[in-house]
């Protein structure tokens, strides 16, 4: 039957926890808690609810013994008026998988009934509305999960125990002033049928309906427009005492074949912690894989031109401040703007330490003038190595990475100079002024992993000393 079929609506809190690489370590890793199970189905047993009515039911029929002989019976339109579940949890089985139980489940429904019967060779037929209700229902299945050949979960059932308390059937119209006196026949042929077919729909429900849903789960998740991050299942989830833990690929894959990712994940530490819900860990690796795909793709480059620095820095990019820098520069080139085009010559690296992550930048800085309705005009190159102080943080449904920086740290050497000699001295302050400029729009760039469909509330991100992995957990 359909309305308790809907039970096993609840496993899509299962299906839920995968949205949002064999023998070697996962970029990623996942564990989900019991507190995080027991969550997520009060979320969906919420939504069960209110949504009750709108469950469809199909038509029922059979074959009852009473008084009179053998009635064949119809309910048609059925329509639920008030479900609610007693007790329900999501225990993890060790080393098997997910238990779902349920109890004191009731339910009310209203619908049209007709009957055909022979009496004495007479054959009689009759009809009218119906009031059926159930209760002290129970439920007890162990799901296993798997991974499919695509790297998807797979979900289906270990075992069943379903048992149905007590059916109530109360018949109007026609003569059912009559067949209420022999109903209890009927309530116990329903019975029966459920206690049959429960356990038969609830299977069919989870290894065909839900087995379905997680077929269609997208494992690449996109990473901006150059590469994507692979969330498949390196090997089939397992399950502990308390906690169910999921090793994602957590690969970066680059969209472009012809580039290559020169970095791989690290062994990502065992961490006996469970007092809330999720815990997501990830290492070094991701940051990296990205940054060396992004780096090879030329998008780690940006123009800066004089609107983009803030008024209230003293630095200023015309030839006449530049002048001050390299006088040649004021000779030659009188009263011009200046256009910085910066990139970087190697992959940014990050790395991840106690209690911080320091993201290492390598690039250049080229140096133009620019006349009015003319052509650009070269004039010298700025090789810098800086340290950014890394920050990941959960804002909305994106996970970011937000940068620092001490200008302190910064190196810098010049060459291709057209325009004679360029001291570093005094660059130094005309560098840091620009970085301080430029970290913005690093940072608004900095969005890198998207949580789609997923509202957190009261998350952590911590470091670990050993292996350098990053955890991220919420209550």
């Amino acid at each position: 039957m359909k309305l308790l079929c809907a039970l096993t609506l609840l496993l899509a809190v299962v299906a839920a926890v995968f949205h949002g690489v064999h023998g070697q370590n996962p970029g990623l890793k996942a564990k989900v808690t019991e507190f995080g199970l027991t969550y997520g189905m009060k979320v969906f047993l919420s939504l069960l609810k209110d949504r009750a009515q709108e469950i469809k039911i199909p038509n029922q029929s059979g074959r009852a013994d009473v008084v009179i002989g053998k009635v064949d019976y119809q309910f048609t339109n059925i329509k639920m008026t008030a479900f609610n579940i007693g007790g329900t949890s999501l225990p993890v089985v060790p080393r098997e998988g997910l238990r779902l139980r349920a109890n004191g489940v009731s339910a009310s429904l209203n619908g049209d009934w007709h009957y055909s019967a022979k009496v004495a060779f007479i054959p009689i037929r009759d009809g009218g509305t119906l009031g059926l209700s159930i209760s002290d229902v129970s439920l007890d299945v162990v799901m296993r999960l798997g991974k499919d050949g695509q790297d998807r979960p797979t979900i289906s059932v270990g075992s069943c125990s379903a048992h149905i308390g007590d059916v109530s059937v109360k018949f109007h119209g026609g003569a059912s002033w009559l067949y209420n006196l022999f109903k209890g026949a009927i309530e116990n042929t329903i019975k029966n049928q459920l206690n049959s077919e429960l356990c038969k729909s609830v299977s069919k429900a989870i290894n065909e309906d839900v087995e379905k849903s997680f077929a269609q789960i997208r494992v690449l998740e996109p990473v901006g427009k150059f590469a994507d991050l692979d969330l498949g299942l390196l090997e089939a989830p397992s399950f502990q005492t308390n906690f169910m833990e999921l090793p994602l690929k957590g690969a970066v894959v680059p969209r472009d074949s012809s580039i290559t990712v020169p970095v791989s994940p690290g062994p990502i530490p065992e961490v006996p912690e469970t007092s809330r819900m999720i815990y997501l860990y990830g290492s070094e690796y991701v940051g990296n894989a990205i940054a060396n795909i992004y780096h090879k793709a030329g998008q780690l480059r940006h123009v800066l031109k004089p609107k983009d620095i803030p008024k209230d820095l003293p630095f200023k990019l015309n030839t006449t401040y530049l002048a001050g820098l390299v006088p040649k520069v004021g000779e030659l080139y009188p009263d011009m703007g200046v256009e910085l085009v910066l990139n970087t010559s190697l992959p940014p690296h990050l790395s991840i330490r106690p209690g911080h992550a320091t993201l290492t930048g390598y690039g250049n800085v080229h140096v133009y003038a620019t006349p009015q309705n003319k052509p650009a005009i070269y004039l010298f190159s700025i090789n810098v190595t800086m340290d950014l102080g890394a920050e990941v943080k959960l804002i909305g449904e994106l996970l970011y990475g937000n940068v620092s920086m001490d200008p302190n740290k910064i190196k810098i050497t010049t060459f291709g100079s057209t325009v004679g000699p360029v001291p570093t001295f005094g660059l130094d302050f005309a560098i840091r002024a620009l970085c301080q400029a430029t970290v913005p729009w690093i940072n608004s760039k900095g969005d890198f992993l998207p949580l789609k469909k997923a509202k957190s509330d009261n998350v952590t991100v911590d470091d670990f000393k050993k292996n350098n992995p990053l955890k991220s957990s919420t209550k």
